[in-house]
């Protein structure tokens, strides 16, 4: 009998030896601290074996990793690579090595509190179907509409008259959450707004995890940063932990979309020329060419042929059978592309923020309308948060970055803003792969 246990317990050992996240078939510290960044369905989770468990909670730690490694444009820590989680196996510190990859961002913190306050509840107050309902009109959908937003934290002002009444305060609240969504703002309780607020706890409770994991991908911590969130349309500047500057952007389109990336802001170049991709040549520039044929000429375009170096008018060249090689340059001006500004950075997208002539279209809701790129609103006021100091002269300047700041450039649909949670629209629908 003692031969077999001992025969057992060597067959056992390497088993046990090779799980990282196990001790005695039971989560490990390490373990217990990647499940809390993971979340996996707990479910799921609890029917597999425990080999299953520690092969699946290694997989899917990798995947992390991979996918840091492809979103920061630049190289990372070590700590905050594949090489970090491969030096704390060997050093057989993964407690202490898991206990530094908790994302350092208080958005990241607020959002989780918002994931365990939505455990703890299973019901939820559903609104009821009906018509629009417009600003001052009654309807019985309303005292569920005060009750919905209560449970999603959000604020909700004391009825001035009657409770069922769409009043100017519940209306005000509205509007802030279809900005936010990324809807017409109307102050409506209608289709699209029901639809954002309607979801179970248990729909929220998802979408909330699937941006908790994207906080994953962030870089360490600093305490000033760039934010964009491609979803709602927002610039933020933060500084020291805190908000100082916030502005709105344009996007790009679903079928050109904005990449997540971290990157730095590199240079400043004041008063740009622009020269559009082979892309935006052949899928818009040229259609209009030769639609009308002073289009380029009017907007400021010269046209490099391969293998000269001057340019010349593009009323000269056949955009019938244009020469194989032909780009164009947009001279800097009132009527360039990128406007004044273009802050330069360092990406395999090779996608940037820039000024834009067409200030119109900041008061539209929804603003994926680029090709990629980041248009800003107030480009002006983000350089001189920056730190730089905009010259008069209107010829071409590159100003070096008077400090080296990074930029997120993210993908979150959810969000918390004090007690309250935020939803954009899923533009890109991501959150359905």
């Amino acid at each position: 009998m003692r031969v077999l246990l001992l025969l057992f317990s060597l067959f056992s050992m390497p088993a046990m030896a090779e799980w990282l996240w196990h001790h005695n078939q039971q989560l490990n510290e390490a373990g217990q601290q990647l499940q809390q960044l993971l979340l996996p369905d707990q479910h799921t989770f609890n029917a597999m074996s425990t080999s299953e468990r520690d092969t699946w909670l290694t997989q899917q730690w990798r995947q992390v990793l991979t996918e840091r490694e492809r979103f920061a444009q630049y190289t990372l820590p070590a700590h905050w690579r594949t090489q970090g989680f491969e030096q704390a196996i060997a050093q057989q510190s993964l407690a202490a090595y898991m206990a530094g990859q908790v994302p350092d961002y208080n958005g990241y913190r607020e959002l989780f509190r918002h994931y365990q306050r939505l455990s703890n509840q299973p019901a939820y107050t559903p609104l009821p179907a009906g018509p629009a309902i417009r600003p001052g009109e009654r309807d019985a959908a309303i005292p569920a509409l005060r009750a919905r937003l209560a449970e999603l934290g959000r604020e909700v002002p004391t009825p001035v008259g009657r409770p069922d009444v769409l009043d100017p305060p519940l209306a005000n609240q509205l509007k802030k959450l279809q900005q936010a969504g990324g809807l017409n703002v109307t102050g409506e309780l209608n289709k699209s707004t029901r639809a954002l607020l309607d979801r179970t706890p248990a729909g929220v409770r998802q979408e909330i995890k699937t941006n908790l994991h994207r906080w994953l991908y962030l870089p360490p911590a600093t305490a000033s940063y760039v934010l964009i969130n491609i979803p709602s349309y927002r610039l933020t500047l933060v500084r020291n932990d805190r908000p100082q500057l916030a502005m709105k952007v344009i996007v790009g389109r679903p079928d050109w979309p904005t990449p997540e990336l971290a990157t730095h802001i590199s240079a400043l170049k004041v008063n740009p020329d622009w020269t559009p991709t082979a892309n935006i040549m052949r899928e818009e520039l040229l259609p209009a060419q030769r639609k009308d044929g002073g289009f380029l000429d009017r907007n400021g375009f010269m046209a490099w042929l391969p293998g000269q170096s001057t340019p010349v008018l593009p009323s000269s060249v056949n955009w019938q059978s244009p020469t194989p090689g032909l780009r164009l340059v947009q001279q800097p001006g009132p009527a360039n592309a990128l406007g004044r500004l273009k802050f330069e950075m360092q990406n395999r997208h090779s996608v940037y923020l820039h000024d834009t002539p067409d200030k119109a279209l900041f008061s539209h809701d929804q603003r994926a309308l680029s090709h990629g790129c980041v248009r800003l609103a107030e480009p002006e006021a983000l350089a001189t948060g920056l730190g730089w100091q905009l010259p008069e002269h209107k010829h071409t300047q590159v100003l070096p970055p008077p400090e080296r700041l990074p930029v997120y450039m993210v993908y979150f649909t959810t969000w918390a803003e004090g007690n309250s949670l935020v939803f954009a629209h899923d533009i890109y629908r991501k959150n359905r792969i």
